[in-house]
């Protein structure tokens, strides 16, 4: 018998009693070692939307740059926001129509207040009272009127910053920008609002597809350890494990939540440690 069919001989051997031969080792490969296998994933991908439309006025983020939560990310054009904001800010400031009909509320209650009593001592006919206690409601009136149309007044200037302020693109929350959808010039469509594409890995989501066996030494479990590319070992929150076996691949999904703060984990690839 030569060499190469003792070679052979020896492969078959070691794969039909579940061993692999590798140098001089002996390495036992188990279905539980393939459970454990998962993948890591940003632990938030946003697409970065805007409820406005309009042509892109300024891109201020650069791809792969870090961002925080709230730093503006681009900007529309914002010039009749800017023309709606100043209009609406002339209308709410004004006060000369409201002050003109709070001075008619004061006359007309003076001159009731002065008439009544006259009335009273005779010097003065009812009729002129019943005529003054008319104007004072009338006055009153318009005096709601104008205080109702200043707090409308109010709403819409309101409602013109929230318009003005929405013509910037912020981040929602801290990440790394990794696509950037619209350049200088080019127009936000109500059919594709995107403009930046966000991922958040200061966590990272570990996802498994374990069996039914292995899924149940975790149910009651709270944390996981994991094992990175790098062999180096972490602990992570159990986030989701799912009540049943999917259908197709007699398979139970467990997620787990790990800490990233210094973006240092960069695999996609990970092991889950049996408990």
């Amino acid at each position: 018998m030569n060499l190469r069919t003792i070679l052979l001989t020896l492969t078959f051997a070691s794969l039909e009693s579940g061993h692999v031969l590798y140098g001089q080792s002996v390495i036992q490969r188990t279905s539980a070692s393939i459970d454990m296998l998962g993948s890591l994933a940003p632990f938030r991908a946003t697409e970065v939307a805007t409820a406005e439309f309009g042509i892109v006025k300024e891109v201020l983020v650069k791809r792969g740059e870090f961002v925080q939560s709230g730093v503006p990310l681009g900007r529309l054009d914002s010039e009749q926001p800017r023309a709606a904001l100043k209009e609406a800010e002339a209308d709410a400031f004004s006060i000369g129509t409201l002050e003109t009909a709070r001075r008619e509320v004061e006359f007309s209650r003076r001159r009731v207040q002065q008439t009544r009593p006259l009335v009273e001592q005779s010097k003065a006919s009812p009729r002129e009272l019943e005529k003054f206690e008319l104007d004072l409601k009338i006055a009153e009136a318009k005096f709601q009127t104008q205080t109702e149309a200043k707090q409308l007044s109010q709403a819409r200037l309101e409602k013109a910053e929230i318009a003005l302020s929405e013509r910037t693109i912020r981040a929602p929350h801290d990440g790394i920008a990794v696509e950037i959808y619209k350049k200088e010039g080019e127009y936000i469509a109500g059919n594709a609002p995107a403009f930046v594409k966000l991922l958040d890995i200061s966590k990272l989501r570990a996802t498994f597809m374990l069996s039914e066996q292995v899924a149940d030494k975790f149910r009651d479990r709270t944390s996981a350890e994991i094992r990175l590319s790098n062999l180096v070992v972490v602990s992570g929150q159990i986030e989701y494990i799912a009540p049943f076996a999917d259908a197709s691949g007699r398979t139970i999904e467990l997620t787990v939540i790990i800490e990233n703060s210094d973006h240092s984990i960069r695999a996609a690839n990970c092991e889950l440690i049996n408990p």
